[in-house]
């Protein structure tokens, strides 16, 4: 079965604890529970958006045909799917394990290239719809860039996994900016590494950390932390004395604002997850990955304290976002089932996304190369599954919103085949290209993909 129907137009209901019935057994894999699993999906089945709604997109299946998007056809994806009316292509070839990404004013494209720690610019300066190995320039350099890019003011921004650095900057450059400044510095190293970077409105620098481990003892580097740079001293802000924004945020890759100036994150939840109350081994299907809403300061959103149900055996299991006490610390005293689902003692996600997907970057799409029915939606770049018996994942989502809140979540491109695993690319981070195009940049296999509304 191919991953884009096992993830086709989910629901959520009106509430994060509503019940689900159980996964369906689309996504089961094999279990004591998968009698139990498969009943459970015949019994209740999950509410999905009408596709002849005005907001819907068509089947998965679209041609590949770079023609379709206007650009040459050596940029063909292979193996790929998207919705009917959509079209797809490879936009940048070559790129050093490609990780995060900013559309800038004029059209250039800036990536940061984990695998030789700079930054570049893409451009496509002879309109052919892609950009060419001679179409781009190398802007900045500094020891272990690797992931978290973001442009304030007349400057560029990006990180290391202990540090933040500043280059001036203007659009359109294409020579070295020089040596960087230093403005957060002495960020905890070791286990995630990646450390992404955002402004709000007033000009303010958030930097996500993840934890150190699979479980951490506690959430001291797991978090979110919000810094005033006007205020900064020589040498940079020294990490820990940030403010924190967000707190128990296990790995919350990416960030981005919403139209309403609201602050939304992605969360790759814990690994190897069992509880012999709950079925044993339920890593499989647990704990779903999260959006989460982190527009209040301070709040605690449960790492590594509390995990949030994707789906568990129907005996057993409550619906999909109910939080559970992770099974390190049911037993101290403190941190039970009960206290895990208490709302003034953790922040639980506005929308649970299948397990092991691993989000690696959210944007929220305004008007452009896609359908106007995507104004508003959020779009999340899903880098797949490394420990899960049948693969998921390594796909870009839509997942649909309605006044204000996350409701279903449909690909927009993903493996045309039946195992995941035959889909080469993993998307990680996602822009605005030149022409409106939605961009992705693949770490594995060096590229940049684009997807647009369909020419003919």
């Amino acid at each position: 079965m191919r991953l884009g129907t096992r993830l086709t137009r989910w629901t959520l209901g009106p509430g994060p604890n509503v019940h689900f019935g159980i996964v369906l057994a689309l996504v089961a894999v094999a279990c004591d529970c998968e009698e139990e699993r498969r009943a459970a999906a015949e019994s209740d089945p999950v509410e999905a958006p009408a596709r002849g709604d005005e907001r819907s997109l068509g089947a998965m299946g679209a041609p590949l045909d770079p023609a379709r998007c206007g650009a040459p056809s050596a940029a063909r994806i292979e193996g790929g799917a998207v919705p009917g009316g959509l079209c797809a292509w490879v936009w940048a070839r070559v790129l050093a394990q490609p990780r995060g990404m900013i559309g800038v004013e004029g059209g250039d494209v800036l990536v940061v290239e984990r695998g030789r720690s700079r930054v570049v610019a893409l451009f496509d300066g002879d309109g052919d719809g892609v950009s060419g190995e001679d179409e781009r320039a190398v802007l900045a350099e500094a020891e272990g860039l690797n992931h978290g890019i973001a442009l304030q003011g007349a400057a560029l921004y990006a990180s290391s996994a202990t540090t933040v650095y500043r280059w001036a900057y203007e659009p359109g450059a294409r020579e070295r900016l020089g040596e960087p400044t230093v403005v957060v510095r002495g960020i905890p190293s070791g286990g995630h590494r990646t450390r992404t970077l955002i402004f709000d409105a007033e000009g303010r620098l958030y930097v996500s950390v993840g934890s150190r481990a699979n479980v951490d003892p506690s959430s001291a580097r797991a978090r979110v932390m919000r810094y005033a740079l006007d205020a900064g001293p020589d040498g940079g802000i020294e990490w820990e004395r940030g403010e924190v924004w967000a707190d128990g945020l296990r790995n919350e890759v990416g960030l981005a604002f919403d139209a309403r100036g609201r602050l939304w994150g992605v969360q790759n939840g814990v690994d190897n997850l069992a509880r012999d109350d709950l079925g044993g081994d339920i890593h499989a299907d647990n704990p779903a990955e999260e959006l989460n809403l982190l527009d209040e300061g301070g709040r605690f959103h449960g790492y590594p304290y509390c995990w949030t149900e994707y789906a568990l055996p129907r005996s057993v299991g409550r619906g999909r976002g109910t939080q559970w006490a992770h099974p390190e610390f049911t037993d101290d005293g403190t941190h039970t089932d009960a206290w895990c689902r208490d709302g003034a003692n953790v922040v639980p996600p506005r929308f649970s996304l299948p397990a092991h997907t691993a989000p690696l970057d959210v944007m929220f799409w305004r008007a452009g190369a896609l359908p106007s029915a995507l104004d508003g939606d959020a779009i999340v770049g899903m880098h797949g599954s490394w420990n899960r018996p049948t693969p998921i994942g390594y796909q870009v989502a839509r997942i649909r919103f309605e006044d204000g809140a996350p409701r279903s979540h449909e690909p927009l491109l993903e493996s045309a085949g039946d195992d995941a695993r035959s889909w080469r690319h993993r998307p990680v981070a996602l822009a605005r290209g030149p022409r409106g195009e939605l961009l992705v940049t693949s770490d594995a296999t060096g590229v940049v993909l684009a997807i647009a509304v369909a020419e003919r």
